[in-house]
């Protein structure tokens, strides 16, 4: 089974966007069976009615579509309860956080709550990650350490300059904490996905696209290239891994 861990549906005040019918249709072209699915930043700026809508998606589409909630920990107390709403009562899977689209630090003092409650509910938190001064790798590493019975996604292989100048730091989160996992959108270092599922085993690498703000069969045939010399990995990287942290396999 090959699961795409991230992607975004609606239309998000940033300026993509993308309907569920051509994810449906993206999924079908590209041998996709399931999609994590999580919200836009909407032009109203209110999440609740998109997680919603991810949970109608999830209901109209149950074989083929995982739901994420999407909240703004800066909303303290309030962020915490649409946490629990989202997995309890929408019944989603795990929860999204866009620091660079929300405009807060990762590990600021109110992102706690809202990370380990996700915890104590079970399901994993994918963050986007490697935004300047708001998702920087090690910033990442502080919050997995305060929370360590949290399973973080990192977006973007922990990182966005595919200089490779913030390689090291995410090497260092790793090392680090053993609840902390990449995800494999925008990383065009092959070498780096490659080192990290040889250091820290494919069970912690996960494919994602990122769509619509990338093509998700392009980033599928990267995932596949980078984890090609095992199919035991490439079976964890394409779609095993997530499996385990969404319970589903």
């Amino acid at each position: 089974m090959i699961i795409d861990a991230h992607v975004h549906i609606g239309r998000s005040i940033f300026g993509y966007e993308l309907s569920p019918e051509c994810m449906l249709e993206s999924m079908k072209e590209c041998g996709i069976q399931m999609t994590v699915i999580s919200p836009v930043q909407p032009m109203n700026y209110h999440l609740e009615p998109e997680n919603d809508y991810m949970a109608l998606l999830v209901e109209q589409h149950s074989d083929q579509l995982i739901g994420f909630g999407r909240v703004d920990p800066r909303q303290g107390e309030k962020a915490v309860l649409e946490v629990k709403r989202a997995i309890s009562v929408l019944g989603l899977k795990g929860i999204f956080l866009h620091p660079w689209e929300e405009g807060y630090r990762v590990n600021a003092e109110f992102v706690v709550p809202v990370v380990r409650t996700a915890a104590e509910l079970g399901v994993p938190i994918m963050i986007a990650s490697g935004y300047p001064w708001v998702s920087h790798a090690l910033q990442i590493a502080y919050l997995a350490g305060l929370v360590p019975e949290a399973s973080i996604i990192m977006t973007n292989g922990g990182q966005i300059n595919i200089s490779g100048m913030a390689q090291p730091d995410v090497y260092e989160a790793m090392r680090s904490h053993n609840n902390l996992y990449i995800e494999t959108a925008g990383m065009y270092r092959q070498d780096f996905l490659e080192n990290c599922i040889h250091e820290f085993g494919s069970k912690r690498v996960i494919f994602g696209s990122n769509g619509p703000r990338m093509h998700q069969g392009f980033e599928l045939d990267r995932a596949i290239s980078a984890s090609k010399n095992n199919e035991a990995n490439q079976m964890d990287v394409l779609g095993i891994s997530m499996g385990r942290l969404l319970k589903i396999l």
